[in-house]
């Protein structure tokens, strides 16, 4: 007799309620825990890249993205390579799409935002869906200060809201990232990596050896043969370092490569010099051990890391620029472990958010956020930066206020530009993968003569002060992203004053969705016949 027994298969009714049961978890899913969204715009590029245009140099293979133009398809579209300058002309170019995200929802007691965060939340000026980075959290006052970002405790009845003295105060303390989140923030201006292969007579690198023996350095590998002391030496006329970035070159009028000082009347905003630099260099001794100094003269002070490849230490110093008799600060020393002749070594030297890091080979060996780290007050900060005493900045005649004049901050002329040089000393030497960062800055970058725009943070008598439910945001590229900066005092949509805050400039914690922490589906290549997805820059985001 058989024991097999049969199951009737199900019927409509049991398909319909696992059916419903799984839409109602999808709901709930998406509701309370994940949900996708599609970047719209380039307002937070590069970390995270709206819809644009796909660029691969000729010259050197290097790949970089450019904004959409506000032109025909078919018409001629210019822009320059970033690593060799060399001029592209193109037309016919299709538009990519942007990246898709999954945004992980804040839930009450469980994860709130946290600075530097990538946070989605709803435009209380529009109610629409933006994405943008968080730099001030509730509770604090936000000053953002030759492009980077100070903040206090506010204290009702103490702390003042505005006012030229307050920036002087000794409360104020620079915001600085964790490594993850810098590396990310990081944007090239040059890697000898990307030299032209076959270097067109316009070709100008932006390094030059300060005595005889160097080699190469048209190249992407530089060699020198000599045995007295060397410089290796940035030139700015080549390459300023500034907060220009090549997702922004949206006509043929934009100079990638223009100065700070670049005279109003041309039609585009000017850049601002940036001094948050990280340095780096593959470095191979070629015979006896090296000392390395990477150097940056900015804001008044020297700063350099000394890098002693037969002690196998490193160490992080200060002073201040053009005074010879004053001995270097030392602020951290370390060990750099064996640094062998004959083999490359990755060393790199970042001056950033006021402090000196030196990497060997991707690990930290000196300095960092605590042990590398000098203090400026904003007001300070705002001296060094200029050149100009602090009575000189808030009496000159461009001094605004921030709100209906953008003011003395927003003059990049004032500011002075950095210098860079690696020093060496021992002997010979090969180098690759010379290359110069800069931090993402919050400069306010504005319409060439316009300055009607508000500057909220940049300026001493209009920077937010943040309730505890409210937050502030900025977009990674500064220079073209509408947030919270420049959202002015009539922005805000009725139900939002109404219901939910009335504060222009910030968001609301009933305003913010979650945190994008994921790249799930990057760009599609549209280079052939077919588009394709790009799998590897799928990543996580920081």
């Amino acid at each position: 007799m058989s024991t097999t027994k049969h199951h009737k298969p199900a019927g409509i009714k049991e398909t319909i309620t696992s059916l419903t049961i799984a839409l109602m978890l999808a709901f709930l899913f998406r509701g309370f825990v994940i949900e996708g969204f599609v970047i719209p715009t380039g307002s937070m590029a590069p970390t995270l890249m709206g819809k644009h245009l796909q660029f691969t140099s000729p010259a050197n293979g290097y790949r970089w993205a450019v904004g959409p133009w506000n032109t025909a398809r078919s018409s001629k579209i210019e822009v320059n390579d970033p690593m060799s300058g060399e001029r592209i002309t193109v037309s016919n170019k299709r538009l990519s799409s942007g990246d898709r995200v999954f945004v992980l929802k804040y839930l009450p007691f469980l994860h709130t935002p946290d600075r530097w965060d990538v946070v989605v939340f709803k435009n209380p000026g529009t109610n629409e869906n933006y994405i943008k980075r968080m730099i001030g959290k509730p509770g604090e006052q936000i000053a953002l200060v030759d492009g980077d970002v100070f903040t206090r405790p506010f204290v009702e009845g103490v702390t003042a809201r505005s006012g030229w003295d307050s920036w002087m105060d000794d409360s104020w303390s620079i915001a600085r990232k964790p490594e993850r989140v810098q590396r990310t923030m990081f944007l090239p201006v040059y890697n000898s990596r990307y030299a032209p292969i076959d270097p067109k007579p316009s070709f100008r690198s932006p390094v030059r050896g300060s005595t005889p023996g160097w080699d190469g350095l048209q190249t992407s590998t530089y060699t020198y043969t000599g045995s007295a002391e060397t410089t290796l030496e940035w030139d700015s006329t080549v390459r300023p370092i500034t907060d220009r970035y090549p997702y922004n070159q949206l006509s043929p009028h934009f100079d990638l490569f223009a100065p700070s000082t670049l005279p109003l009347g041309t039609n585009q905003p000017r850049p601002f010099p940036v001094s948050d630099i990280a340095m780096s260099v593959n470095v191979r001794p070629d015979g006896s051990p090296l000392t390395l100094t990477p150097t940056i003269e900015a804001r008044g002070m020297v700063f350099r890391a000394v890098v002693d490849t037969a002690a196998g230490t490193a160490s992080v110093e200060m002073k201040p620029d053009q005074d010879e008799s004053t001995s270097w600060v030392t602020l951290d020393t370390g060990e750099t472990g064996t640094i062998e002749t004959g083999m490359y070594t990755r060393v790199e030297f970042w001056h950033v958010d006021q402090a000196l890091y030196v990497y060997i080979d991707g690990a930290l060996v000196c300095g960092g956020a605590e042990k590398g780290a000098y203090t400026l007050t904003p007001a300070r900060r705002a001296e060094a930066a200029t050149a100009m005493s602090f009575d000189q900045l808030r009496t000159d005649e461009s001094v605004g206020n921030g709100v209906t004049h953008a003011g003395v901050f927003s003059r990049p002329e004032i500011y002075v530009p950095p210098r860079v040089r690696w020093g060496f000393s021992g002997g010979g030497f090969t180098l690759t993968n010379v290359s110069i960062e800069r931090d993402i800055s919050y400069q306010i970058s504005l319409p060439d003569l316009v300055e009607s725009y508000p500057t909220r943070g940049g300026h001493p008598n209009f920077f937010p002060t943040l309730t505890p439910d409210e937050f502030f945001m900025c977009g990674d590229n500064s220079p073209r992203s509408l947030d919270g900066r420049l959202w002015s005092e009539d922005s805000i949509i009725p139900w939002v004053r109404e219901y939910i805050d009335a504060t222009p400039g910030v968001v609301h914690r009933d305003l913010v969705v979650g945190k994008a922490f994921v790249v799930y589906l990057p760009s599609l290549l549209r280079d052939g016949t077919i588009p394709t997805p790009d799998v590897g820059k799928a990543r996580w985001i920081w």
